[in-house]
Parts: C-alpha cells; structure tokens; sequence
C-alpha cells in the first residue's frame, strides 16, 4: 500500500559572524539575514547586490557557444529578406520564446512565420513531416524555441533540403550533436557561459541582444513568463530577468497580457512570481495541452485588444476544461497509486492508461510527487499502442540520467533534472517501470525519499512583526532555488482550530501564559488533514512563512502554514 510521508525537517548549521554582519552592516532582522546566508550570500556587498538587481548584472551574450554564428545568419536572413520561421514548443517557454522572436523580426522589417507542433498529433519537438511541410513552404532558416537539442536526424533532414536551422534550447544536451548551423545552448559542456539556469525565453532574449548589441529591457514580461513557468532557477541573471518582467506584467502594455489578466480576474495590484505561476501560466498553456499552442502565441503577437480579449476569453474556457481532465486524471491515478503500488518494492511510479489525455498527464505526474513523493511517469496509450506521457521527479534523483538508463526501452525522451517526456511501445511499460524502480533504488538513500523541510531561521515570537514581513518581502521573486523563507515557530498554544473553504486548515497562536488577546492567525492550505494534532491543545511547533493579512481596513501579520507538529515529537 502507497503511504503519504510527512516532512523531515531540516535546519543546517547557520554561520553566525556571517549573520551578525549583515544585520549590523545592513540594518537587517537577524531573520532576514539567516535567510540570506542559506541562498549563500555571505558578505554586505553580495546582500546589496541581490537585493538590487540590475541591467549591469546580466552577462555578454556573445559568451555562449556558437552565438556568433546564430548572430551572423540571422543577420544574413534579414538583409536577404529569406523565409524565415520560429520552430517552438507548445508550453509557455517555448511560446514565450517564439514570441520574442516574432516580435524582433517585425521590428526588423521581416515577418517571419511560426510553427509550433500539435502535442498530441505530432508530439515534442522537431519530426520528419513539419520539416518537409516548412521547406516546401519556402523556408531557408528555421530557429528553433525549446526544442532541437535532440533532433539530430531530423535536422540532418533540413541540412540535406537546404535548411539552415540556428537551435535555441535548454534542455539536456546528449553525446552526440544535431548538425545544426548553430546550437545555442547554456547546458552545453562546451557553451563557455557560467549561467545555466536560462531557459528559452531567456536565451532568445539573449539571442536578441546580442543581434542588436543593445540592451533593451522590452520584451521581459515574456521572459518572466516563460522563466515562472518553466520551473528555471530565480537566481543569478534571471533575478534581475525576473523582477523586471513581472513590473511589465503589472504595468500590461502588451494587449494580450492586458487580455488575460482581465480573463482571468486578476486585480489590479503587482503581478508576482506566485501570479505567473499559478494563473496566467496555466492559461498560456491550456490551448498547448488540449489542442494546439498557436492561439496563445497569437495571443502574445496581437496588437489588437479586441482580439486579445477574444483569445483569452478561449484560453480560459479551455483552461476550466483542462482542470476538469485533470481532476478526474488525478482521482483515478491516486486510486491506482494505493492498489497497486507497494513503496517498499517501488522507487518510482509509472502508471498508464488508454483514456488519459496526453496534454495533461504532466501536471498530474506533478500532483502525485507532491502526495507521494516518487519519481512519477504518467503514460497516454494510443489506438496503436504507442505510450507518450511526461515524467517528475524528486530532489537528488536526476531525472534524465534515470531515462538514460533505460533508452533502449524507449523510443525517444528528453527533458532535465526534474522533468522530461517520453514514447514507447506499451508493451514495455512494465519493463520501464522495473529498470526505473531498480535505478531509484541505486541513486537514492531511504532518506532520500522522504520529502525535506527546509527551514532558514528560528524565530521568537516578539520577532514577528509587519517589519519582518517587509524585509523578506524584498528578497522577491521567489521560486526554485530561491523558495519563500521559511521560519520555525516552536511551542505556541492552538486556538480555535477549525475546517474553512476547500479543505483548509486555520487556527490562532498564542504564546504559553502569554498576554491576553495577543493572538496570530494560522492558515494551512488543504491541510484539513491535519486537524487531529490540535485537537487536545497541546503546544506545537509550526514552520511557516509569514505574510500580511489585509482584513476591514486592517492590516496584520498571518503565518501562511509549511508544516506542524506537538512541540518536543521529533
């Protein structure tokens, strides 16, 4: 039987001097430099600097491998007037990216065309037939947004039609290289750029500034889009990336962010990382999980508000059908999970089915690591029997190492360290399930498959204040490698705790023989499970991240609950 683990909370050792530094040379909440210390920023200067990104942070561009060439046969299509077009993906990075492209060419005086492969007929990336379609359509350039890195045969295809293809991308680079006329990418051993964390709408970005040998800030409201979306790491450039995009998404000059923003009944307050993340993103990708991507690119390319809000609205029925799919998805797998997996046995899940829709089998792989805390692989079987799914993994398993292991179970797969897709025939499924299982098992400790809670400072509770609240709220955007701050709270009494909205778990705090009336509201997001541990009021320990609570005019500090337990149970 499948089990639902708890948290093992982690709290490292914290260099003190370091600490004692920031907050006597910054003025700092011992919190907040705690906190800064765990994301490995140690000195006064390294502080000011990521708490002020800026333009000067971001590298020369012309450092990544094969930049040069990229630069002189865009420039070569542009003066000759070729045919150009942008080959991408259908997630949000990829659409991301090819917008930023669409956008330079017309600023350029070209219209250029785009591609982006249906994910269900055609699947990831390059394949044989769009080759042949754009080359009879004219094409002579084709640059790749989020894919290429792997499609050595197909690209040899173009070369051998008189194609040039120029591929930006950022996943996982394989032994051999496709003959592409240039392969921009930073995970290349050999790219000479020390920022691996780019994603593609990064890179095109780059691609762009190193074309114009400018640096121009336009165009960050896409970057930020796809840098959210696709999970990159909110550290080094794309901090500064980052923050400055998600102020366009606030200020939505672009139409159709204005669109979807209005779809999706966002306010008008500052758009952040959470936002991106959580509704704007899903919505780029609806039309990509269920039909194809070129609305959404249409979408971000229109200058028309009357058609932006058309397409939006569009997006947003199809995002609602899509939350649908995947809800009965997931209560299915759940099922599945707990009848047929036996964890002691199982390093990982692989699950498949004939009536699962491939465009969102990954945001339910997604949904079991969180519960389950496996390495997970969700396959959609075709009338032919031809497996396509998405895996996800968990931290210290690397995820396309795993595959890499079973490639001659597969037909073709591709991704990163925690996530990739893959095809193969259904009849090795168990197969696949078994070497992948036996690999987990290999690379991973029992530790390892108990998910960590990372905690970056202890508090008391006269440390939790409004000014606290602030400080850490200048460390934003928060995302991978930069997760919201995490404090742990220990011995405080449960008041009135009780079940609210869909599942959540909220109570009041107070401190032993505390003050009377001197309460912290608590909320726990889906944690209704929770409920029993405050049932007898015995004093509890909380890791949390704290955050304002605006209420009638008022405003207060709420801890936004991580995890819970009866204080001095290890």
């Amino acid at each position: 039987m499948a089990t639902v683990y708890y948290r093992r909370w982690v709290q490292p050792p914290l260099e003190t001097a370091a600490r004692e530094g920031l907050v006597r040379d910054l003025g700092l909440q011992s919190a907040t430099a705690s906190v800064l210390i765990r994301r490995g920023i140690r000195t006064p200067d390294a502080a000011r600097t990521f708490l002020s990104p800026s333009a000067s942070d971001l590298l020369d561009p012309m450092r990544l491998n094969g930049m040069d060439r990229a630069v002189s046969r865009i420039r070569q299509a542009i003066r000759r007037s070729e045919r150009v077009v942008v080959y991408g993906d259908y997630d949000v990075d990829g659409v991301t990216a090819t917008t930023l492209y669409l956008d330079f060419f017309k600023s350029q005086g070209l219209e250029a065309g785009f591609y982006i492969p249906h994910r269900v007929k055609e699947g990831y990336g390059l394949n044989e037939s769009a080759i042949r379609t754009l080359h009879n359509r004219g094409t002579t350039l084709l640059i790749t947004a989020d894919c290429g890195t792997t499609s050595v045969d197909e690209i040899r295809l173009a070369s051998s039609l008189g194609m040039d293809v120029i591929v930006t991308d950022h996943h996982e680079v394989p032994s051999e290289l496709p003959p592409a006329t240039a392969m921009l990418n930073p995970k290349r051993i050999d790219s000479g750029y020390p920022e691996k964390g780019l994603c593609t709408a990064g890179l095109a970005f780059k691609v762009i500034h190193a074309l114009t040998g400018r640096l121009e800030t336009d165009g960050l409201d896409l970057v930020a889009l796809g840098t959210i979306a696709d999970v990159s790491p909110l550290i080094g450039e794309n901090r500064f990336l980052v923050k400055e995009g998600l102020s366009q998404l606030t200020e939505a000059r672009r139409p159709g962010i204005r669109a979807l923003k209005e779809a999706a009944g966002l306010s008008e307050g500052p758009v952040k990382a959470g936002t991106v993340g959580f509704t704007l993103a899903p919505r780029i990708n609806a039309s990509g999980r269920l039909t194809d991507a070129q609305d959404a690119v249409r979408l971000l390319t229109t200058q028309s508000l009357e058609e932006a809000r058309r397409i939006a609205q569009s997006l947003n029925l199809q995002n609602q059908q899509r939350q649908e799919i995947e809800g009965r998805i997931l209560a299915e797998a759940c099922a599945r999970v707990e009848s047929e997996c036996d964890f002691q046995k199982d390093g990982c899940i692989v699950l498949a089915s004939r009536q699962w829709h491939l465009g969102v089998v990954g945001i339910v792989a997604a949904r079991l690591v969180e519960r389950y805390y496996r390495p997970t692989i969700l396959l959609a079987v075709d009338s032919d029997g031809l497996a396509k799914g998405s895996a996800r993994s968990i931290a210290g398993f690397h995820l396309f190492e795993g595959l890499s292991r079973c490639r001659d179970l597969l037909i073709r797969f591709g991704g990163h360290y925690s996530a990739a897709g893959l095809t193969l025939r259904e009849e090795n499924i168990p197969a696949l399930r078994e070497r992948l299982s036996s690999t987990a098992f290999e690379m991973l400790s029992p530790e390892d498959f108990q998910p960590k809670q990372m905690i970056d400072a202890s508090v008391a509770w006269e440390d939790l204040t409004l000014r606290l609240v602030g400080e850490l709220e200048t460390l934003a955007p928060f995302g991978p490698a930069h997760p919201e701050p995490t404090l742990l709270l220990r011995e405080v009494i449960p008041v009135n705790p009780r079940i609210v909205g869909n599942n959540h778990l909220k109570f009041s705090v107070k401190k032993p023989n505390g003050m009377a009336g001197a309460f912290i509201d608590v909320i726990g997001f889906r944690m209704g499970d929770r409920m029993a541990i405050l049932r007898d009021g015995a004093p509890l320990d909380l890791v949390f991240i704290p955050e304002r609570n605006r209420w009638l005019g008022r405003e207060q500090i709420q801890l936004r609950l991580k995890d819970l337990r009866v204080s001095g149970d290890a």
